[in-house]
């Protein structure tokens, strides 16, 4: 499959996605998420004081993180491959009052933005659907100004495999190579298929370097006891919803997203 075919088939596929996920996923538009069932921004301060500071958010789905981020004082500019994805997003700036810029675009270059645009680039959960990471981390850091901020969050390796049939333990076949999921549900539409790719720790850190940056930390959230939460206090949750709750057995033994916090060192 070609790299052009990719990006057709994720922009396709989170076309056809976006309406259900979001109906179905609660994320919160106060809050910026970084893991299901787990805390946000305000809580971890990975980011710390955003107010004034230019903020892009790359693959932003529906912008929830950069509507959070614009209450919180930020500037922000929200880039995404779906058009579908962004009309929600549009929605959603309107139904909270907040001015955030966004762009129907491929998230892998940034040609678009002048050389030290931004003091800060986020994504959270668009990483493992960009093929080629090594451009987008130096485009990234082209458009960050000097001491900028760059905001990874992605799946974890270790979500790439399957739990055994009791759900006891998972079953780790080959970490150094995890295998490439295509999209379950859109199998059989070869138009719409679509590639979710997973990247182990050190090849991750490896091109955050080889990049320009230096990685000032690494988070691997913990989900909230939701077993001791009311149903007021999981709907306060930043990214949750009837189906990650279903798995917060599994959530609480294996992380499903890890977090680095690198700076622009060059």
């Amino acid at each position: 499959m070609s790299t052009d075919h990719i990006k057709r088939s994720i922009q396709a596929g989170w076309d056809e996605m976006a309406g259900n996920y979001q109906a179905e996923t609660h994320i919160s538009l106060d809050d910026v998420h970084y893991a299901p069932l787990c805390p946000g921004e305000r809580e971890l301060r990975i980011l710390g004081d955003v107010s004034g500071k230019a903020v892009l958010e790359v693959a932003c789905g529906a912008a929830q993180n950069s509507i959070a981020l614009a209450k919180m004082g930020a500037h922000c500019v929200g880039l995404d491959i779906s058009s579908r994805q962004l009309a929600i997003a549009r929605e959603l700036v309107e139904q909270e009052s907040v001015d955030v810029g966004l762009l129907n675009a491929d998230g892998e270059t940034l040609h678009m933005f002048r050389d030290g645009a931004f003091d800060v680039v986020i994504s959270c959960f668009g990483w493992e659907f960009i093929q080629d990471l090594e451009t987008c981390f130096r485009e990234c850091h082209r458009v960050l100004a000097k001491d900028g901020l760059l905001i990874v969050g992605t799946v974890h390796p270790m979500s790439a495999f399957e739990w055994d049939a009791d759900g006891r333990f998972l079953m780790v076949n080959d970490y150094f190579r995890p295998p490439y999921e295509v999209w379950q549900e859109l199998k059989g539409d070869s138009a719409r298929q679509g590639l979710t790719f997973f990247r182990t720790v050190e090849e991750m850190f490896a091109t955050l370097v080889s990049a320009g940056f230096h990685v000032e930390g690494i988070w691997e959230p913990y989900p909230y006891n939701i077993e001791e939460m009311t149903d007021e206090e999981k709907r306060a949750i930043p990214y949750g919803g009837p189906f990650w709750e279903s798995q917060y057995e599994r959530l609480s033994k294996v992380p499903f997203s890890i977090v680095y916090k690198a700076r622009k060192s060059d």
